[in-house]
């Protein structure tokens, strides 16, 4: 995931050696640095620098073995979450291929996957104890581009009926996962007659003056989607070492708000709150632990 080192204000790093810079200077001067057992001969170690007012940073995982010795595993670059929790029952796993952990929330109609970005926590957490089924959880995301995109026209009733449907389908799918097969049926009754007034509107009207949210799986990563939502929070930070502009936005989408960063050069359109945004983005998150 390296190729969204410009998403936080790195567009100037195009190879290994650059890279490798970088890790050296995490290694000296970390802003956090956890030591998590995971074995009687080795520990793994997660250094977070941050390079931006707003959480924007490049985390290394590592290990090291009884003699102190480090050796990097990998790196990530990250933007810390918002403070939008959502609780949820949320699925977490280890990747195959490398250190880390990504987490999964079945939504019935689509299931949200997402990388952790705190790595030791949740190892250190895990060492002790069995993560619980029911998680909180704060959202985040990196973009390689984006379009504003202008907002649908709402009244204030419209406003009102979409808050009150989402409370619904939330206790709607807590439901179903708990064995009404009933609503499952009846929900997936009404997702295909939207999907035919859409398939009927698309004939005569641009998607993007129908779809005011939607999030959909994009390319081989089952992390990435191509989000469309409304902003409802942004702020300009800079990239203390390379002095590149990166845009922060919280940006509501389904049932979650998601706080995406976005270098600002690869931003088309001028970013305001109420209107969208749309764009390719690789999904991050953190899970709220009482670390015991």
């Amino acid at each position: 995931m390296h190729q969204y080192l410009r998403a936080i204000g790195f567009s100037n790093i195009k190879n290994l050696h650059q890279l490798d810079r970088i890790h050296r200077e995490i290694q000296r001067t970390p802003d956090r640095r956890m030591v998590v057992s995971r074995s009687l001969r080795s520990s793994l170690v997660q250094l977070n620098k941050d390079y931006g007012a707003g959480g924007i940073g490049l985390s290394v995982l590592g290990e090291m073995d009884s003699e102190d010795s480090f050796l990097i595993e990998h790196s990530f670059p990250y933007i810390q979450p918002g403070n939008y929790v959502h609780t949820d029952e949320v699925q977490v796993d280890k990747f195959n291929d490398r250190s880390g952990y990504y987490g999964m929330i079945d939504n019935i109609n689509l299931s949200v996957i997402f990388t952790l970005i705190n790595v030791a926590e949740i190892t250190d957490y895990m060492w002790k104890a069995p993560l619980p089924s029911t998680l909180s959880v704060r959202l985040s995301g990196l973009s390689l581009g984006g379009d504003i995109l202008l907002p649908l026209m709402k009244t204030e009733q419209d406003l009102q009926y979409e808050c009150e449907k989402m409370k619904e389908d939330l206790a709607t799918i807590h439901m179903i996962r708990h064995g009404h097969q009933e609503l499952l049926d009846r929900m997936m009754l009404r997702e295909m007659d939207l999907k035919d007034t859409i398939d009927h509107r698309i004939d005569t009207e641009d998607v993007l003056s129908i779809v005011d949210s939607s999030m959909i799986p994009s390319g081989l990563q089952s992390d990435v989607y191509d989000i469309i939502g409304t902003i409802v929070d942004m702020n300009e930070i800079e990239n203390v070492q390379t002095g590149e502009h990166v845009m922060l936005l919280d940006v509501a989408c389904l049932y979650y708000v998601i706080r995406i960063a976005v270098n600002k050069n690869d931003l088309h359109g001028e970013p305001d709150i109420g209107r969208r945004f749309h764009g390719i983005t690789w999904l991050q998150g953190s899970v709220l632990l009482d670390i015991r």
